[in-house]
């Protein structure tokens, strides 16, 4: 990720959205941890290259709240198949932060813990991304309610949608009042 580090402050003045720069500071800041680094993590070489350019929060005060992020990322040689396209299991990687992003942001917004594992992910391919390829993935929250939490994810290519998921994860780690909060 291209951020410039101040201290332990992230500078977000190029992320867009309806959120405050310190709501846009600890989105980044979480999804930056769980990524991780190539010694700590899975795939942290890929994504670390995914950058946030947008963070919204839309009814706040509602039960129909709803948080979204959009990340961009160019597809490289690392991140494809033999046939020189975005390989499955890169789309399925890079979906797992970008989605759960998008709860954590919705997480903060309304005042409980948005972070979880996985507890199911499922990936739907339209159409292939070639080397090259701009991606920008847009991940909305669906559900938050007690522990279990799921998210929308696409992946565009331009104006071709590539990938379609839905990520249902589970915050083991929650003890906090049974909050709900759901767009259906």
């Amino acid at each position: 990720m291209v951020y410039r580090m101040l201290k332990t402050e992230i500078d977000v003045s190029c992320v867009k959205g309806n959120v405050s720069e310190e709501e846009k500071r600890v989105a980044l800041k979480i999804f930056s941890r769980f990524v991780s680094t190539h010694e700590k993590s899975y795939g942290a070489d890929v994504g670390q290259r995914l950058k946030l350019v947008e963070v919204n929060v839309w009814q706040r005060d509602s039960q129909a709240a709803t948080g979204q992020t959009i990340f961009e990322i160019d597809v490289t040689k690392d991140m494809c198949n033999i046939f020189g396209t975005l390989h499955g299991g890169c789309a399925a990687y890079m979906i797992d932060p970008c989605s759960v992003s998008s709860l954590v942001v919705l997480g903060n917004a309304i005042g409980i813990d948005g972070t979880g594992v996985s507890q199911s992910m499922n990936l739907i391919w339209h159409q292939p991304a070639r080397i090259g390829a701009s991606l920008k993935i847009i991940s909305t929250s669906i559900f938050i309610h007690g522990r279990v939490r799921s998210a929308r994810c696409e992946v565009w290519n331009g104006d071709q949608l590539c990938v379609t998921a839905i990520h249902s994860t589970v915050n083991p780690w929650t003890t906090s009042k049974d909050t709900t909060r759901t767009r259906l």
